[in-house]
């Protein structure tokens, strides 16, 4: 009410400044009829924009009686018959209904307009508050698999280092204390490790269990092979690496760690005994490859993805009669991608298989692994 009648004060305001600057020029000659009327039409135009109509009509007649008034002649001989022109009234109730429709029209169409913004922007934060949800319930999903891979990797990793613990305390065993006791603290502290992993996991709650780190891969490599001595006891396992290349990775240590313990345990136990083990690593400016390979009877094409499937049952190539319920590669898996990276199956030049873990490289940006990662 109060931006209304400031409205009303404003435009007859105006209409008064207009007629005492006319009246006041009385006497010139070039004064026109024409001149007048732009000047009130302007003012009816401006009113009906900003007052609606009641005010546009207001100003037609009170534009209608100066125009009449001072520059119909005789001046001040209002309504005369002989001079008046019904013309300029008529004109003047036009401009004012036609403009005072026009911008009625104008602002309803922008009301709307307004009111479709606001349903938009709720939308919007409807959607927005949607996304997160789904992220949250996302994260809470793979942390769940998470979970459960470690769950299962209890019963399944868990083997290496026991198994190598147990040979290096057999007394019958070829090592001797002073090289059977650092293995064995290495073993304990892999231990260690994985039951804090375990904890970690248990606790982490709605958030990311992982501990992502920059981590040397040819000391990940080396403390992967020491975990599977035992396994890797009878074996010729080759390490290499381009010289003077960054091996720098990022990556969780555990869970990496057991990523490519599941791999070489896979080596050892699909391999012809004898045959070699190799172990590359393989940097590039996002992701890195470290890659074992083996000299075993390959995987064929159709059973590439089944053998990453949990609990998938299959009989060892070395021996048709033992069957095995393998866990080892799908928790690889799940490892690998909870850190965006992969574990990936490509046949081997000349026979034999060869299994990568793809992590990301220390030096990639978090935009470069997103874009590089499965």
């Amino acid at each position: 009410m109060r931006s209304t009648a400031r409205t009303w004060v404003i435009w007859l305001g105006l209409y008064a400044m207009a007629t005492l600057f006319f009246i006041r020029l009385d006497e010139l000659p070039e004064l026109r009829t024409s001149h007048g009327v732009l000047v009130y039409l302007l003012l009816i135009i401006g009113a009906s924009r900003q007052g609606g109509r009641w005010l546009s009509l207001v100003m037609v007649a009170l534009g209608y009686i100066a125009v009449d008034a001072l520059f119909v002649p005789p001046r001040f001989g209002f309504g005369t018959e002989r001079r008046f022109d019904p013309l300029i009234l008529i004109g003047f109730l036009i401009t004012g209904v036609v403009i005072s429709q026009l911008f009625a029209g104008l602002q309803r169409a922008a009301r709307l307009a307004n009111e479709r913004s606001a349903e938009v922007a709720r939308l919007s934060d409807a959607r927005v508050q949607l996304e997160r949800e789904v992220s949250a319930a996302r994260v809470l999903r793979d942390a769940d698999r998470l979970k459960n891979a470690l769950l299962l990797s209890l019963s399944h990793d868990l083997r290496s280092p026991v198994a190598t613990l147990a040979l290096l305390s057999d007394p019958e065993s070829a090592f001797t204390p002073d090289a059977a006791m650092p293995r064995i603290r290495d073993q304990a502290e892999r231990l260690g490790e994985f039951i804090q992993t375990l904890q970690r996991f248990a606790h982490s709650g709605a958030g990311s269990p992982l501990e992502m780190a920059r981590h040397d891969a040819e000391a990940l490599v080396q403390t992967a092979l020491r975990s599977s001595e035992a396994l890797l006891v009878a074996r010729d396992v080759q390490v290499t690496w381009p010289i003077g290349a960054p091996l720098a990775v990022y990556c969780d240590f555990t869970l990496a760690l057991q990523v490519l313990g599941n791999l070489l345990q896979n080596a050892a136990r699909y391999s012809p005994p004898g045959t070699p083990i190799e172990v590359a690593i393989l940097p590039a400016a996002h992701l890195t490859e470290i890659v074992v390979a083996d000299r075993g009877p390959g995987v064929n094409d159709a059973d590439v993805e089944r053998i990453f499937s949990p609990l998938n049952r299959h009989a060892s190539p070395l021996d048709p009669h033992q069957e095995r319920m393998g866990m080892g590669l799908s928790i690889a898996r799940t490892f690998a991608r909870a850190q965006r990276g992969d574990v990936r199956y490509r046949a081997r030049d000349g026979g034999g298989s060869e299994f990568v873990l793809v992590v990301a490289s220390a030096s990639a940006s978090a935009s470069a692994i997103e874009a590089n990662a499965i």
